[in-house]
């Protein structure tokens, strides 16, 4: 690869990096607070569990997918938006909870 192109995607990752947002999820009362968010591509969501109880926050959405594993109270977890398709995040523990993400 020659070095104005290793140069322009250098640039590039750079520019993403500084451009991504942090969007902040808190579980709440059994509930992701608030319930839809619009994101972009490497932009990152902190899920927040502000219950006494633990949360799984999930999804199986093919290019964004993650799990947060069991997330105790008190705890933060950071994931990143890899794809621009858009998903549902959902509670392994409590099924009623839901987050609508739309990636833009």
């Amino acid at each position: 690869m020659n070095k104005f192109l290793k140069f322009l995607l250098a640039s590039l990752a750079i520019s993403a990096s500084v451009n991504a947002q942090n969007h902040v999820i808190d579980q709440s009362g059994k509930t992701f607070i608030p319930s839809k968010i619009t994101v972009r591509v490497g932009d990152t969501i902190t899920f927040k569990n502000s219950d006494p109880f633990a949360h799984n926050a999930y999804t199986d959405e093919e290019n964004n997918e993650f799990d947060v594993g069991m997330q105790a109270p008190s705890k933060e977890t950071v994931i990143t938006i890899k794809s621009a398709d858009s998903f549902n995040v959902e509670c392994a523990i409590h099924p009623n909870m839901l987050l609508e993400v739309i990636v833009k």
